[in-house]
């Protein structure tokens, strides 16, 4: 009886570690899988950061968000910022120079809509933004 018990605990001692190695590569597995999702989800929180190069100049506040004017080198840019990130609403970043071009970003965002950039060396720019329902806009100014 002895050894029929022994035989039956080395098959049961297999069936464990054949068990064993396959929640071990089931949890590699997993953890490969939760590792690649921070290593995206950070990616995307890095995107959700951008911004416009130089510095900013001027900002409009809203209820739903904000959009900021940035200046470098004769380039003005703008982009606008939700006051609820992670939730997609319809934003909106505008910047117009006077007597030239106007340049839009708009759509369904989580974060933010834009940078827009137009080169405007000594010309005024207006700028708007939007998130949701409200937004601000400029008048003329910034002219140089």
């Amino acid at each position: 009886m002895r050894h029929v018990l022994s035989a039956h605990n080395r098959q049961q001692e297999k069936l464990v570690k054949k068990l064993s190695r396959r929640r071990a590569a089931a949890m590699g597995t997993v953890v490969s899988t939760i590792a690649g999702a921070v290593i995206f989800a950070g990616s995307g929180t890095a995107q959700a950061a951008t911004t416009c190069p130089g510095s900013r100049i001027d900002r409009l506040s809203f209820d739903t968000g904000w959009v900021d004017l940035y200046y470098s080198n004769g380039t003005n840019c703008v982009i606008t910022t939700s006051r609820t990130p992670g939730v997609k609403l319809r934003m909106i970043a505008q910047l117009e120079v006077l007597g030239g071009t106007k340049k839009t970003d708009s759509g369904y965002y989580s974060y933010h809509a834009g940078p827009v950039s137009l080169y405007a060396n000594g010309a005024c720019v207006r700028f708007l933004g939007q998130v949701g329902t409200t937004g601000d806009n400029s008048d003329w100014g910034h002219c140089g």
